[in-house]
């Protein structure tokens, strides 16, 4: 009881929301390029920084130790203050970029899915496409390479937020639902070029898509993200399997 009270007043803003001047979209990632240990603490700046500048700073420094404290303590013992003491900025700061505790979650997932999609397509589609073996093992080492490289991002996507209530699910759906595309697209261009047996279906590549999600979380729960590549020639087989994709003609 005592816990939950200290939860829901530790959430909530003390300004109207007409009252804040954030900005969520000017920021390109959710990793701060500050040192949040080196911050310049609370109620100081760089005054030589636009006030745009500014912003974009705060915001990925919050992020960055948002991820850090939901990673640690997990969603129900996680608190503002925890994240603005990493920070090294104050309540005020927060509650101008974000509404509540939640909404910050809400916010570095959906930066931190955005960012590790990207990062696979761009694998993917710089591939060649007559070699879908080559797109395909890119793109499983490029989800796998970001669980291994960023394991607290890794434990929020996976483990946090499903402890955060249901709109979280409207949000992991559609992060699903992007990868399902990318699979299909890929799978669609290395079968017109004769590259696979079977065209792409839905089912099947939700499946295969659903399948990757499993590994990811079996390492995250195992506390083995470093581990996560290992994965990658058995889910490779997966895909390969299920298509049926040949090798290029010479």
């Amino acid at each position: 009881m005592v816990r939950e009270a200290t939860k829901r007043a530790s959430t909530r803003r003390p300004t109207p929301k007409a009252a804040r001047t954030r900005s969520k979209t000017t920021t390109s990632g959710i990793v701060a390029k500050a040192d949040a240990s080196r911050a310049p603490g609370r109620g100081k700046y760089d005054r030589s920084r636009t006030a745009d500048q500014r912003q974009k700073e705060q915001l990925a420094r919050l992020l960055e130790a948002a991820g850090h404290v939901f990673s640690e303590m997990g969603w129900a013992d996680a608190t503002v203050e925890a994240i603005v003491n990493r920070a090294g900025m104050s309540r005020r700061t927060f509650y101008e970029h974000f509404d509540d505790l939640k909404d910050c979650l809400l916010t570095f997932h959906q930066k931190a899915t955005r960012r590790a999609f990207r990062a696979v397509e761009a694998a993917v589609t710089n591939a060649d496409a007559s070699r879908p073996g080559e797109m395909l093992d890119l793109g499983v080492k490029g989800f796998l390479g970001g669980i291994a490289m960023f394991p607290h991002v890794a434990r929020v996507i996976f483990r946090v937020v499903r402890a955060a209530g249901p709109e979280f699910e409207i949000v992991h759906e559609q992060m699903i639902g992007h990868f399902v595309k990318l699979m299909q697209d890929g799978v669609a261009r290395a079968h017109k070029l004769g590259r696979t047996l079977l065209p792409p279906d839905e089912l099947r590549t939700f499946a295969l898509v659903s399948a990757m999600e499993a590994v990811a979380m079996r390492y995250v729960m195992r506390g083995e993200e470093a581990k996560a590549m290992e994965a990658a020639p058995l889910l490779i087989d997966m895909v390969q399997r299920t298509f049926g994709v040949t090798p290029p003609r010479s």
